[in-house]
Order: C-alpha cells, then sequence, then structure tokens
C-alpha cells in the first residue's frame, strides 16, 4: 500500500480544497481522509513494512492535468522526440491526457499514420489522442 498524506487535496468533482491523506492499493486510490483543520487525522491507519507513506506537506494532490496541444515529433523528427520519451515528459510533469497536433512526416492524414501514432500511445502510461488534417499533406484544399 501507498499512503500519501497531509497533501493539499483539489477536489474538483466537489470543488474543494482541503488538507488530507491518499490511499492507494495495485495502483488505484481505494481511500481519501480528510484531516481536521489543525491537521490531525481522524485515524490514523496500520502500516505493514512493505507499505510505503509519502509527507506530502506542503504539496498539492491534484487529478492529473491534460495538455491538448503538444508535438511529440513521431512520425519522422523522432530525433527531436518520439511519443514514448514525449509521454515519459508529460507523466513526469503530472499530465495523464494529451493530444498531439498532425503536423509530423507523415502529417497525419491518412488512416495508416493515425493508427501508428494511436498505436504508440497505447504503449505508453498515459491516455495519448491525435489530431488529425482535414487536408491532404495540410494543403488547406
Amino acid at each position: 500500500m501507498l499512503y500519501i498524506k497531509n497533501g493539499t487535496i483539489i477536489d474538483p468533482v466537489e470543488n474543494r480544497i482541503y488538507l488530507g491523506d491518499i490511499q492507494v492499493e495495485d495502483g488505484k486510490i481505494s481511500g481519501i481522509m480528510e484531516r481536521e483543520g489543525n491537521g490531525a487525522a481522524v485515524k490514523e491507519p496500520t502500516f505493514s513494512k512493505e507499505d510505503r507513506m509519502i509527507d506530502a506537506k506542503g504539496l498539492m494532490i491534484a487529478p492529473g492535468l491534460v495538455d491538448v496541444h503538444v508535438h511529440f515529433r513521431d512520425p519522422g523528427f523522432t530525433y527531436k522526440e518520439d511519443i514514448h520519451t514525449g509521454a515519459q515528459a508529460a507523466a513526469k510533469g503530472g499530465f495523464t491526457q494529451i493530444v498531439l497536433m498532425a503536423n509530423t512526416k507523415p502529417c497525419v492524414d491518412h488512416v495508416e499514420t493515425l493508427s501508428y501514432v494511436l498505436e504508440k500511445g497505447r504503449e505508453t502510461g498515459i491516455h495519448i489522442s491525435s489530431c488529425a488534417n482535414v487536408t491532404m499533406n495540410m494543403a488547406g484544399k
């Protein structure tokens, strides 16, 4: 189990910000506990030596971020960045979903190119979508 304690939790669903703890089991949130105004826990959980605890005092705990305008340069310019390295950087920055732009080489104007981008995206740990061009070769015609 992973236990993140003393973090400032940002909850957009409830439109609230509060001090609390989050419990994670098997990669999924299994519990959220709000702390009292003085920072005291209502009930401290019991830990085993295999459990990991992170003190998030002074840090924010928020849902993953989304970026809808990303240039990963794959296909065609992978010497600059590819989908795998771009996804790693995005995840490190807190992004869980991104939308790739279609101005690659070849540009995303065929099903095959779009399928390539989306398949590569499925191999990463984040959600990757892609724009596609409305016109062939981005010619505007």
